[in-house]
Parts: structure tokens; C-alpha cells; sequence
């Protein structure tokens, strides 16, 4: 069995499958998905139901919420128009969030706050040393910046942090898994969507036994 862990998909359907097919992706794998499956990319809709197929082909797989799946549930509360991006108003065939299928937010709620597999946990955007308890603030999870100089070491123990939300720009993203074992975090998010910017805009993986990372160059403008 191998971990794998991926983050900040949104939207980047082609790009998710090719990814899935460098690693060799198979049952006995563990796929730990660290939230932001949408928005920003084209293929929202087409990125959730390769996940729900993989968990109804019952891969070993662990679906954790992102800020961007968070914000789903503020704009059907609290914006009268529940108008969310046009690129995943389209994908999902819909005129509002409103609209978006039960089995869809259905799925979304029931995501995970976080992951903990070894000595890894996994989670979308970083913890909070502030707060007491560390797994127990959601919000924090899917939504907080600028966190490092508030790691607690000891709190924290032999456990390494992986996570998404912050694009992190391909070298720093090495740099970063080189000094794992020192600084005991690692981002993961390498702006699938971003193209357009220097060092980003590929699908990033992290194998958790090995360390080796992979990093997928977004394949969406080639299948429009």
C-alpha cells in the first residue's frame, strides 16, 4: 500500500485523471484528497464524480472539505442571490448553488475537517497553535493563513503537517519536502489553475512513504 495526497484540484478535471494515472493509482492505495475540489477550473461537476466513482469503486479514499466547498454552504445561507462562479454554475448545469443536486451537498457536508494517517495529519489549509484544542477548530482548517510562526513544536510532537490552500510555487514545494523532517510542514497546492504564473499551475502529489512528489502540468487547454 502506498499514501498518496493531493490538494487544490479545482475544477482541473483532465488534469486530475492524468495525475491519477502517473502514480498508478489501485485499490490497496490510500488517497488522501485535502479539499478544493472546485471553483477556478472548468470541470468542477466532472472532478466531484471521478472522486464519489473512486469511493463507490471503494478505493481506499479520504475526502477532506476545503475552504472553497465551505464557501458553498455560506453562499446557499446567507447570499440571497447564491450566486457562486460561472465556470461551476456551468459545469453543474445550474443558474444558482441552489440548485446544485442533493447528492451533491449531500457529499459536501459530509467531507472531513482533517486526516490522520502515521505521523501525518492531513488538512486543507494549516492548524491553529492559538486554540487549544488543534482539531477541533474547523474553520481554522478550511480557511487559515499565515501560520508557521505559530507552531507549537512540542504540541505537535512527531507529527508532520501537509496541506493545501496557499499556492507555493514548484521549487519552494521541493525545498520544502527536502527540510520535511526539520520543519515538519509541507504545502502542496501548486495553483493547478494558474497557468499563467511562473512556477505554478500544476496538480501537485505527495507520496507519504517515499516522499517523492509529482507534479502534473494542467491538461485543461488541451481537451477544450
Amino acid at each position: 500500500m502506498t499514501r498518496f495526497a493531493i490538494s487544490d484540484i479545482h475544477g482541473c478535471y483532465y488534469t486530475f485523471k492524468e495525475l491519477l494515472n502517473t502514480i498508478g493509482l489501485n485499490k490497496s492505495d490510500e488517497l488522501i484528497l485535502l479539499g478544493d475540489y472546485i471553483n477556478r477550473g472548468s470541470y468542477s461537476k466532472e472532478v466531484v464524480d471521478l472522486v464519489m466513482q473512486l469511493e463507490t469503486d471503494q478505493y481506499n479514499i479520504h475526502c477532506i472539505k476545503g475552504n472553497h466547498e465551505d464557501m458553498i454552504f455560506d453562499s446557499i445561507l446567507y447570499d440571497d442571490e447564491a450566486s457562486g462562479e460561472p465556470e461551476t454554475l456551468k459545469s453543474f448545469g445550474i443558474s444558482n448553488l441552489r440548485e446544485i443536486p442533493k447528492k451533491y451537498t449531500d457529499w459536501f457536508l459530509n467531507l472531513k475537517p482533517y486526516h490522520i494517517s502515521g505521523n501525518y495529519i492531513l488538512v486543507h489549509a494549516g492548524l491553529d497553535f492559538k486554540q487549544k484544542h488543534l482539531l477541533t477548530d474547523n474553520r481554522n482548517m478550511y480557511w487559515i493563513n499565515f501560520w508557521y510562526e505559530d507552531i507549537d513544536y512540542e504540541r505537535l510532537g512527531d507529527k508532520i503537517i501537509i496541506h493545501g490552500h496557499k499556492s507555493v510555487e514548484k521549487q519552494d514545494i521541493l525545498s520544502m519536502r527536502d527540510d520535511i523532517l526539520q520543519s515538519q510542514v509541507l504545502a502542496i497546492d501548486n495553483g493547478c489553475f494558474k497557468t499563467d504564473q511562473p512556477g505554478l499551475g500544476s496538480l501537485c502529489c505527495f507520496n507519504l512513504d517515499t516522499k517523492d512528489l509529482y507534479f502534473e502540468p494542467n491538461r485543461e487547454l488541451k481537451n477544450l
